[in-house]
């Protein structure tokens, strides 16, 4: 039988069960909700091409330049509605206007995240906005290389192990795949967040009022800032604090994310994607001064392969792209060359998630979550007053002096 990798290694990036001819292995649930390969013996033939493709087993994989190019950048059309500055949705118009596919996370109507194929810009909505939490690949890989192998042209965006498994699975390079990794902080599994869901219409009263949540954002979409929202109709969104902000609040402290990510491989330069997507946290603090408005958000953008650099070329007129350097772009993204630390509490954490019995109130208190220093308290209140943006505009021109 083929040797796959243990949890602490397994990326979860559905590699070998994309690849396999047999369809002997699926990506199954662990009781910490992260998906995890198992092979069924009776399919198995043992052909060994799961471990070939495997990248935790197999690293021979393309890198990007170790000197990526660094742009600063916005979208004028997507800026507004999406949680940066839109450039995902400047590189997926330019694919789908060419009659290319888009692949990327998606919320489903069950708040469940999956990658899914988009082909019209009308549904790049489906694609916006952040989702702090690992998507689920399913056999999208073999959707991928159909396309591919009719000469279609293909975006895919996910987190760098993610693009990594699906570099693997093809095995050589396509001229017209474009590949984007994103600054990946580490991911929590969607069995986590549906039971944070459930605590949270619990926590509101949701239920008296025979409503529920329907849709969620983990943070806003029309400019930086870190309140996450729900809605219950699927249009207006409310945002939430203290204990009810569990979520977010934990992933911040990397208590939530799967044991591999933190001894993440690909959290370095040279970047697996021909284009790596963050937030420019910092932009115009550390040296050059930036001249424009940030609360809009500004997308860090790094050309890391020459295919990556003819795409920034090929945007259109209303991006916006301005070039930075790459140790400005260092100085507050972590992420980009480091792997976030393991909160010691981290598997009590999550188990505490995944109980019904444990009320978000319980949880936060019990490990400390929800304690608040001065600057957490000021964006709070700001945000309730309607005063955030002034504040932190404030707060930005301090930091640059």
């Amino acid at each position: 039988m083929p040797n796959l990798v243990n949890v602490e290694q397994c990326t979860g990036c559905s590699a070998c069960a994309n690849i396999c001819p047999k369809s002997a292995i699926r990506m199954i649930a662990d009781k910490e909700g992260f998906y995890q390969p198992v092979i069924d013996d009776d399919k198995c033939v043992n052909c060994g091409l799961c471990e070939r493709t495997c990248p935790a087993l197999s690293a021979n994989l393309p890198w990007g330049t170790s000197s990526p190019k660094v742009n600063a950048g916005w979208h004028n059309l997507d800026r507004k509605i999406s949680s940066s500055g839109g450039m995902f949705s400047a590189f997926a118009r330019g694919i789908l206007s060419e009659g290319g596919s888009v692949f990327g996370a998606s919320l489903n109507a069950n708040l469940v995240c999956q990658h899914i194929e988009i082909l019209s810009i009308d549904d790049l909505q489906l694609l916006r906005g952040s989702k702090y939490l690992q998507s689920e690949i399913g056999l999208i890989f073999r959707t991928i290389k159909a396309r591919l192998d009719d000469q279609k042209k293909v975006l895919f965006c996910g987190t760098p192990c993610q693009v990594a498994g699906l570099r693997k699975f093809l095995k050589k390079d396509y001229e017209t795949l474009l590949t984007i990794d994103l600054a990946c902080h580490g991911v929590p599994s969607n069995a986590v967040f549906k039971s944070y869901i459930n605590k949270l219409n619990e926590s509101l009263n949701l239920s008296t009022k025979k409503q529920k949540i329907q849709d969620f954002e983990f943070r806003r979409r029309d400019g930086w800032g870190m309140f996450p929202s729900y809605s219950v109709d699927g249009s207006r969104f409310v945002p939430v604090y203290g204990a009810n902000a569990l979520y977010m609040k934990a992933f911040d402290k990397s208590a939530l994310f799967r044991k591999s990510c933190y001894s993440c491989y690909y959290a370095k330069i040279p970047r697996i994607g021909d284009i790596t997507l963050a937030d420019f946290w910092g932009i115009g603090r550390h040296g050059v001064p930036f001249k424009y408005d940030t609360m809009k958000g500004v997308s860090l953008v790094l050309a890391n392969t020459e295919k990556g650099l003819n795409a920034i070329k090929s945007l259109d007129e209303e991006s916006f792209v301005e070039e930075r350097t790459l140790d400005e772009a260092l100085i507050e993204n972590h992420n980009l060359t480091n792997a976030s630390p393991c909160h010691p509490q981290r598997d009590e954490i999550i188990q505490d998630f995944l109980n019904e019995q444990m009320s978000l109130k319980k949880i936060g208190k019990k490990y400390g979550l929800t304690n608040r220093n001065l600057k957490e308290i000021i964006k709070e209140y700001s945000s309730k007053l309607g005063l955030f943006s002034f504040v932190k505009r404030i707060y930005n021109k301090v930091k640059s002096l």
